[in-house]
């Protein structure tokens, strides 16, 4: 059996509130300040009727609770912090073993059983194993509150990529009251003189002028560029 000694702190950034249900003063006591570490809050009490009455109050990640107590058992400490929290871990002591009561613990949710009289380190051991699981339910609740956030953001990412390539690829026709004024300075400058053949070509290439207009206007083009690609349109509408 391995000591308190041997194991490793791989869950000490994590914080852990634990319950001790304890009839015995000195047990209780002993209890208490050999369990506690840095990253473990413990709350210990008297009997029974207090440890139910913190359960209702608030939640607990562990409960280590005797079975045998005045104002309620074991059982009962174990049955309410199931009921109130169904995700805490208990663990029941006892110096009345026996085939029943282990079989009660178990089914009613208890995480393990241990017998009195018994050496700290082999509760410490059943503790750490305790925080080990509970850390691990809490890292694959964050990775998967982290894979939900991620999976909402490419999400979004890919909304706003389709609505800049419709905006690029697939811009609405030019309204007839909208200004139209910069097309009109555009094309100025075609020569005067200018035949106009292939009008199916000249057509496609006055759309595609339009569309490079109304990029430079959302700001999907600076000004370089816009001067570069309005001259190649030129030259393929006086070709």
């Amino acid at each position: 059996m391995p000591t308190s000694a041997d194991l490793p702190t791989p869950l000490s950034s994590e914080i852990f509130r634990m319950l001790i249900a304890e009839d015995d003063d000195s047990l209780r006591d002993i209890l208490g300040e050999a369990l506690q570490k840095p990253n473990r809050v413990i709350q210990a009490y008297k009997d029974g009727q207090e440890a139910i009455g913190a359960l209702q109050r608030s939640s607990f990640d562990i409960v280590i609770t005797d079975l045998r107590m005045s104002g309620a058992d074991g059982l009962q400490v174990l049955q309410e912090a199931k009921r109130s929290h169904p995700d805490t871990i208990v663990i029941i002591m006892t110096g009345y073993a026996s085939l029943d009561s282990a079989i009660s613990a178990i089914r009613g949710g208890a995480y393990d059983y241990i017998r009195k009289p018994f050496k700290i380190d082999e509760l410490e051991v059943i503790v750490h194993n305790a925080c080990e699981k509970i850390f691990l339910v809490r890292e694959n609740q964050r990775l998967l509150q982290r894979l939900q956030e991620t999976m909402a953001e490419m999400k979004k990412m890919r909304q706003t990529w389709d609505e800049n390539l419709n905006r690029i690829f697939d811009p609405p026709p030019p309204s007839p009251e909208g200004p139209l004024s910069e097309m009109d300075v555009t094309l100025k400058q075609i020569p005067p003189d200018y035949d106009l053949r292939r009008k199916d070509s000249r057509e496609r290439a006055l759309l595609e002028l339009d569309k490079l207009i109304r990029l430079r206007r959302e700001g999907s083009l600076d000004e370089k560029e816009f001067l570069l690609l309005k001259k190649l349109l030129l030259n393929k509408i006086v070709d």
